[in-house]
């Protein structure tokens, strides 16, 4: 969605007290979607917060009634240089007066801090009461472009699941060229070897060919599995359809690291990571769990990271996160299950790990490397071992 009103909120430790800050920022009841607190830490010496492992906490008081917003709707822009992000509600703007904001911060090590006030104001805009039956309108036209979005999103899932079943049908036939190929190579080396005076040179001479064809069809299969689809690619090696059971007291557990070059990315580039986790593996510690990717640049300096959406204590679901490559980052590491404190053990359970690049997730599929490696490219070597050739 497009921020076109944005509150800068300065917030330096200090240990003087917690001072109110008048930013002087006013919003209004018809800004949906469009206005965002955007919050800049900043240590006492002025050097910034890494929020790399913290927790921003906020609460609201308007009109003497407090506001919590939920964690998760606090943004962490970039863990360094220690931003974050908050999209004001649509609940928030529909009330008229002065609001009061404190800010608190929560971190991995078990400190918490009180970061301070601010003060903004939330007016009620003119349309809203003058014009009622507009702003209805402007409703009834957002719900029909929201369904007008929904019903392309309904096309581009079928697009995709077509594409994904002509994929898998061009693998299959070009796995059977290769099988029937190798088949017909077999049987020609046999009738062969049954009149071996008369019709020895014509038997080398046919083994010749039928290697040089039966490498040719390898060379198609491949070709084949690498021409798939870029931007649906999984980026990922080692991943699975199978169900990996996961077992850690850390924040994390199991995670693959590559650089830029080693994927073919660059900065700037968008990538989507996504997983389906089994939460329901733990009855005693029932905190939530999510995908994780971070990026590093030099020196192992972490400089921002991608969050997946949290599934709860006994669900299962998917987790996805999407964020563009920022710039200074030479390195990715992907990890397979994350959960949101450092205390008790933690059982858990994740499948179908997929780094692709792109604003969405589509369908799990292998690494193409692994497609050709695994499956395919044993069939072939088989089949020209058998013929007394090599690869």
């Amino acid at each position: 969605m497009p921020i076109r009103k944005k509150g800068d909120v300065e917030i330096k430790t200090s240990p003087k007290g917690a001072q109110v800050k008048q930013t002087g920022y006013t919003f209004y009841s018809y800004d949906k979607n469009s206005a965002a607190l955007y919050f800049n830490f900043r240590e006492e010496n002025g050097e910034p917060t890494d929020l790399a492992n913290a927790t921003i906490r906020l609460v609201f008081v308007l009109n003497d009634e407090k506001i919590t917003p939920k964690t998760d709707d606090i943004e962490i822009w970039l863990a360094v240089p220690g931003t974050a992000r908050y999209i004001i509600p649509e609940s928030m703007l529909g009330r008229e007066g002065k609001v009061t904001g404190y800010v608190y911060l929560e971190f991995s090590d078990g400190s918490h801090t009180d970061e301070g006030r601010f003060t903004f104001e939330i007016k009620q805009s003119m349309i809203t009461d003058m014009l009622p039956e507009a702003g209805e309108q402007y409703v009834k036209d957002f719900e029909d472009i929201k369904a007008e979005v929904q019903e392309a999103a309904d096309g581009a899932k079928e697009t995709i699941n077509q594409k994904v079943t002509e994929i898998s049908d061009t693998s299959d036939s070009a796995i059977s060229k290769v099988n029937q190929v190798a088949d017909d190579t077999i049987k020609t080396a046999s009738e062969a070897k049954s009149d071996v005076q008369s019709k020895a040179d014509e038997a080398s001479y046919s083994i010749d060919e039928a290697v040089k064809s039966t490498e040719s069809a390898r060379d198609e299969a491949i070709e084949t599995m690498t021409e798939l689809d870029y931007s649906n690619r999984n980026l990922l090696t080692g991943t699975s359809s199978e169900w990996e059971e996961f077992s850690f007291s850390g924040f994390t557990s199991g995670f693959m690291t590559y650089s830029l070059d080693q994927l073919g990315l660059k900065v700037g580039d968008t990538l989507t990571y996504a997983a389906e986790i089994d939460n329901t593996k733990d009855e005693s510690n029932l905190l939530p769990l999510s995908i994780l990717a971070n990026f590093y640049g030099e020196e192992g300096k972490l400089i921002s990271r991608i969050k997946g959406n949290q599934i709860k204590s006994n669900e299962k679901g998917m987790s996805i996160g999407t964020r563009e490559i920022p710039e200074g980052t030479i390195k990715i590491q992907a990890y397979k299950v994350r959960k949101t404190e450092t205390n008790d053990r933690k059982k858990a359970a994740a499948r179908k790990h997929k780094l692709q690049k792109g604003n969405y997730a589509t369908y799990w599929t292998p690494n193409p490397s692994e497609i050709v490696t695994q499956d395919q490219y044993n069939k072939l070597v088989n089949a020209i071992t058998n013929l007394g050739g090599s690869v």
